[in-house]
């Protein structure tokens, strides 16, 4: 009987959460069809399935215009500020972009945002469970659709960017990590090499702190599966990664208009911008760099908070990052949170909800009050990156010296 009423419970269930699915992908599929946007995963979805259905590269000129001729109606002009929509990702992110190029684009485009908007889900959700902040479920439903509704997990979900599944990638991983399941996270890091701009540190980090914790496991499980898919890939389209390459080198010329947060900041002072840029790019990569040697053979807990604080660094020292790239922060605001929580129990609180509120509330306020047409302007740019900056800096004694710390368990 009990065997009976558990397989019952458990079919109705998995029914009410396909019904959910279903009916969150036919929301998404009229929203598609009565909204523009969605233009990041167009560029993509048209490389896919020009590739699928006609054989012709990703990285072909027709495959490009084909998708500019889509959003313009007419060929980009950058003098215009118009983007050139190249596919500009590894041929390997065709794992997960190739199925989609399958499907008409309404029906992709829609299914694509139920994707996102999980993947901001299950983000919430390992996020809170990386940095061991226990609450209660009420609780864990508001941070998820915080991760959804905020700047940018919406800005993630309205242009169709694939952040959303690389900062659940790499969170994933981090988990993995940290439960010893070296084989898998190194597989999941392989994925993740899909959008390199956002894993350009961390991947180096792990692998450099692995080797010093004689974690082998992960070191060969990273590059086993990042050789085993690059050799697949290279059977397809021999020359892509020359293709690409070519695609990279026209990329800085019409994406500039922003430029690094270090750009940013320095230019905030036009007549030193040029020496302060060079004088912010020593100082975070020094620092950078010294975080990484004291992280050098230490413990989880100094290996989370140093694997934190270089998801955070590197919106700083990319060419050029995106508002999007911030959702993979969502864990070092949810540590902050959590030592506020646990140093103040009664405070901290309280604390906690009116930051959140704030960040929720904020960053749209700032958005709306500072967009040009339908362009960020810098001002975007830079209030979650200097709080997790700023936030990790005040936790760091409490999250890496477990003996000193009110909070035992924050990482085993």
């Amino acid at each position: 009987m009990y065997r009976y009423r558990s397989t019952f419970l458990f079919a109705a269930l998995v029914l009410i959460s396909l019904l959910g699915l279903a009916g969150l992908t036919w929301a998404n599929y009229r929203f598609s069809d009565q909204s523009s946007g969605g233009n990041d995963f167009l560029a993509r979805w048209v490389g896919a399935r020009k590739w699928l259905i006609e054989g012709i590269s990703p990285y072909d000129e027709r495959v490009s215009l084909a998708t500019q001729e889509i959003i313009y109606g007419h060929p980009a002009d950058v003098s215009k500020g118009e983007d050139l929509s190249h596919f500009v990702y590894p041929l390997t992110s065709m794992v997960i972009f190739g199925p989609f190029g399958l499907l008409e684009y309404l029906p992709a485009r829609a299914l694509w945002m139920t994707v996102l908007e999980l993947s901001l889900a299950g983000l919430a959700i390992l996020s809170l469970r990386l940095v061991r902040w226990s609450v209660s479920p009420a609780r864990v439903a508001v941070l998820i659709l915080f991760s959804v509704l905020w700047y940018h997990g919406a800005r993630t979900l309205i242009v169709g960017q694939f952040a959303a599944i690389e900062a659940l990638l790499i969170v994933g991983a981090l988990l993995l990590i940290q439960k010893e399941q070296d084989g898998f996270a190194g597989l999941l890091l392989a994925l993740a090499t899909a959008k390199p701009q956002m894993v350009v540190l961390i991947i180096p980090f792990v692998l450099i702190w692995a080797y010093s914790r004689r974690r082998t496991n992960l070191i060969w499980g990273f590059f086993g599966s990042l050789l085993g898919m690059f050799l697949v890939s290279l059977f397809f389209i021999p020359n892509w990664p020359l293709q690409m390459i070519w695609q990279m080198m026209e990329y800085p010329g019409y994406t500039e208009r922003i430029g690094s947060l270090i750009s940013i900041l320095a230019g905030s002072i036009p007549g030193l911008s040029k020496q302060l840029s060079i004088i912010l790019n020593l100082f975070f990569w020094g620092y950078l760099i010294v975080e990484w040697v004291l992280a050098w053979g230490k413990d989880q807990r100094w290996f989370l908070w140093t694997a934190l604080m270089t998801l955070v660094l590197t919106n700083f020292l990319v060419l050029r990052t995106a508002t999007t790239n911030y959702v993979m922060m969502l864990p070092a605001v949810f540590m902050v949170f959590r030592v506020l929580e646990y140093r103040w129990p009664k405070v901290g609180v309280g604390i906690v909800w009116a930051t959140l509120l704030l960040l929720l509330i904020g960053l749209w306020a700032l958005f709306l009050n500072t967009v040009q047409g339908n362009l960020e302007q810098p001002a975007m740019y830079l209030p979650l990156p200097l709080f997790c900056l700023l936030g990790l800096w005040w936790v760091r004694w409490w999250a890496i010296r477990p003996p000193l710390m009110p909070i035992e368990n924050l990482v085993e």
